[in-house]
């Protein structure tokens, strides 16, 4: 048997899991992440620790997929380091995307915490479009570790789905798949709905808040100075800039802890 935690960041959801990554296949990531036969999440966390302050995340999305960094899961796997390894309230994270620093506190709920990430800088490309059945969505692509396009329009959950599967189905623009997010603004704060590649609209993205307020602040729409509020279906992040690098500052929640069986049969490489 595994032991396992469940966490999740505005909802955004994972199984996290202190082993390494070489045990896990795509079929024993999507069979843990089912959600009506297994234990039903939008992703898993790896994690080890590498010494009183630093820890090894690597993130599979639900679909056995390896992408480089998730912001959510970055809040989780910082906030199940301090809970069960018993480590401080300032971290760094290792991913396949680079060193992430952490800085932690208690939330207002038993079992849920504030986290603030360094999530390094925003590359900005230059603007295209993407066409999906007669729209033409202007998107300006944003390098947050991982591959993103921020579309400042709201068109509604079918668009959104269709275009999130458009841009992952071996589109040309995005030879890696990417992460899709629609924007609008909604009084101080910015709505927005993400596609992620491997998962699909889900309801909440902490990279994919950190591009919006990237492209937000590229063409002008607030001050580089001042922090963005970015208003996913999960809830709230508030991103910032310090000396060049974006922060992100959002919840962590525990869930439950469990047990699940170390099934090996018919898993692919």
């Amino acid at each position: 048997m595994m032991d396992f935690a469940k966490f999740h960041g505005l909802g955004n959801d994972f199984i996290v899991v202190a082993q390494r990554a070489e045990a896990w296949t795509p079929a024993r990531v999507r069979a843990i992440c089912d959600r009506h036969l297994g234990v039903g999440a939008d992703g898993v966390l790896l994690l080890e620790q590498w010494g009183e302050d630093r820890l090894r995340m690597i993130v599979f999305n639900q679909d056995g997929s390896r992408p480089q960094m998730c912001g959510n899961g970055v809040r989780c796997a910082a906030a199940y380091a301090q809970h069960h390894w018993d480590m401080g309230g300032r971290l760094i994270v290792e991913s396949d995307a680079g060193p992430r620093a952490c800085e932690i506190t208690p939330g207002e709920h038993p079992g849920s915490w504030e986290v603030n990430v360094a999530m390094g800088p925003a590359r900005i490309g230059e603007r295209h479009a993407l066409e999906v059945e007669g729209h033409t969505f202007a998107y300006t692509p944003v390098d947050m570790g991982n591959p993103h396009a921020v579309i400042f329009n709201f068109p509604g959950d079918r668009l959104v789905d269709l275009a999130g599967e458009a841009a992952n189905a071996g589109h040309p623009d995005f030879a890696e798949g990417v992460n899709l997010e629609f924007v609008e603004a909604r009084g101080d704060e910015w709505r927005t709905s993400v596609y992620e590649r491997g998962v699909g609209r889900t309801r909440a993205c902490g990279t994919g808040a950190c591009a919006v307020a990237a492209a937000i602040w590229d063409r002008g729409l607030a001050p580089p100075d001042t922090p963005v509020v970015v208003a996913l279906p999960g809830g709230r992040l508030t991103i910032e800039t310090r000396q060049g690098q974006i922060w992100m500052q959002g919840p962590a929640q525990k869930v439950f802890t469990g047990t699940y069986p170390n099934l090996r049969s018919n898993e692919d490489a």
